[in-house]
């Protein structure tokens, strides 16, 4: 029997899973959604392989999350997640999240490749595979991609600084895709998020880090809710003096609805 295109994961706030305001945190959606990913592909045997003494790792290159709404704790969700499109290296992978009504509150849209794990260097999916996606794009449900944007660091001053440990690394041996949305969120003082949230958040990650790596973050706000913010490491050292780029992000801040 085929496969359906679209998966969709039944979730609810469980204790823990909140922040300090009752609702559903970053973090764990920010894993629900990996989670999805990891599901979906590998129902359809499109998941991580090892093969001829290599591992071949899925890893997240850009995300855009918006969320209108957010579960409140022991509220129930859901996460539907489906394959937009795939060219060369790359596919699209989209997500509605929806709320016990089946009501959409929030859409995440993802970049992914597969790289070798000993070299990192992406990999041609179609023969990586030995397969075609075509039966599992999904070009119906509706959905307008959105654009990312021209993200340009302005400012010379880190305001923070962080050296990623143990609990921030995950199997792949890097810096976990979802830290860094926590690292950003971190930047922003509590009393902010009382009243408002993050609607909109987007991220181009552009290399891994690593143990002990020290990163520096930098902000450039564009308005009372709009920022910009870069994470650069080994930032001062004799090899990268002005820091490699580890992801630019962009983030919108709007009152709380709920």
């Amino acid at each position: 029997m085929a496969l359906q295109k679209i998966d969709t994961y039944p979730f609810s706030v469980a204790p823990f899973d909140d922040d300090f305001t009752g609702h559903l945190s970053w973090g764990v959606l920010g894993k629900h959604i990996l989670s999805c990913a990891e599901r979906h592909a590998g129902a359809r045997q499109f998941d991580s392989m090892q093969r001829n003494g290599h591992q071949y790792l899925w890893v997240l290159s850009r995300m855009i999350i918006e969320m209108e709404q957010w579960p409140y704790l022991d509220e129930e969700y859901s996460i539907a997640t489906w394959i937009r499109r795939y060219y060369y290296y790359f596919t699209d992978r989209c997500f509605d999240v929806m709320n016990a009504q089946q009501q959409v509150i929030g859409r995440v849209f993802t970049i992914w490749a597969m790289i070798d794990g000993t070299t990192r260097e992406p990999q041609m999916l179609q023969e990586l595979f030995g397969k075609t996606f075509d039966p599992y794009i999904d070009l119906e449900r509706p959905y307008s991609a959105p654009s990312f944007s021209r993200i340009k660091q302005q400012s010379e001053q880190p305001i923070a600084t962080r050296e990623p440990h143990y609990s921030d690394i995950d199997q792949n041996g890097h810096v976990n895709s979802i830290r860094y949305i926590e690292y950003l969120l971190d930047l922003f003082p509590k009393e902010r998020f009382a009243a408002q949230q993050v609607s909109r958040m987007e991220i181009t990650y552009n290399c891994e880090t690593y143990a002990d790596e020290m990163l520096s973050f930098y902000i450039d706000p564009l308005s009372a809710n709009d920022y910009h913010v870069t994470i650069r490491k080994n930032v001062g050292s004799e090899q990268h003096p002005k820091g490699q780029v580890v992801c630019h992000s962009a983030l919108t801040f709007s009152n709380r609805t709920s």
